[in-house]
């Protein structure tokens, strides 16, 4: 499944491929989507590059997303864990905007598409996101591309990478790769009408099979069982029914 090619060509046919706005000599000009069937607005992988560049195999997108720095596979990982997020695309689009007189370029990091809006995010380390450069051009895209549809944000890496959070969804996304078969769902599902919760060491002893910890995993990141992904993955973690997820996708 390629939810994110879909998806992205389905904005680009909505917006076109640029659009442009204009307020008292400051403007976003251009919003320019790639060309043709690109999916990226430029390489991000390439022989040349003297900085750390690789490709996180993402389940949510069906693909191999390119990175160029530890804090954007962090983005990515996070992305994939959370159940809100249909979809994201790196590199998407370019924004060619003029600010205190003076014509720029930037290339957000990321586009987040939760299905009824989108973000763009630009992710950097606290100290340079509080440089004066990046305050002014943040301000002015947060003010301005809501007019176009999209809401702009600055994610500081330090937030991506905060621990224990980063090492349970790093084993979430481990144990969560493969698909859950409906009698599977359906085990889990008889457990959680019985008990309210499961623990992850029950899963580990066989509870919900050879498989359960996978089982449980997978459902996080569904968005049908949830978790404190904000504390470190133990054997008395407790996955319950999401509050939003009446159901696993099984009959009654």
């Amino acid at each position: 499944m390629f939810q994110g090619h879909s998806n992205f060509g389905f904005m680009r046919q909505q917006c076109g491929r640029k659009l442009q706005l204009s307020r008292f000599g400051e403007a976003v000009l251009e919003v320019i989507f790639p060309e043709d069937t690109r999916i990226r607005s430029r390489k991000v992988v390439t022989r040349s590059r003297a900085r750390s560049t690789g490709k996180y195999p993402s389940w949510k997108m069906g693909r191999m997303v390119q990175w160029e720095s530890e804090n954007e596979l962090n983005a990515y990982r996070c992305l994939d864990m959370a159940p809100e997020v249909k979809a994201f695309h790196e590199q998407p689009l370019l924004l060619k905007y003029v600010l205190n007189g003076e014509e720029h370029y930037h290339y957000p990091d990321v586009l987040v598409d939760y299905g009824d809006s989108r973000e763009l995010w630009e992710i950097k380390p606290k100290a340079q996101a509080l440089k004066q450069e990046y305050v002014d051009r943040t301000l002015f895209l947060e003010a301005m591309l809501p007019k176009l549809g999209f809401t702009y944000r600055m994610v500081l890496a330090e937030e991506l990478a905060a621990q224990p959070r980063l090492d349970t969804v790093l084993a979430l996304l481990k144990h969560g790769r493969n698909p859950v078969t409906a009698s599977a769902r359906e085990s889990v599902r008889q457990v959680l009408l019985g008990a309210p919760v499961v623990t992850w060491g029950q899963a580990s002893n066989g509870y919900l099979g050879i498989n359960g910890r996978s089982i449980l995993a997978r459902l996080v990141l569904e968005g049908v069982l949830s978790c404190d992904i904000g504390q470190r993955l133990t054997p008395a973690t407790q996955f319950s029914m999401s509050f939003e997820k009446s159901s696993m996708g099984v009959t009654p």
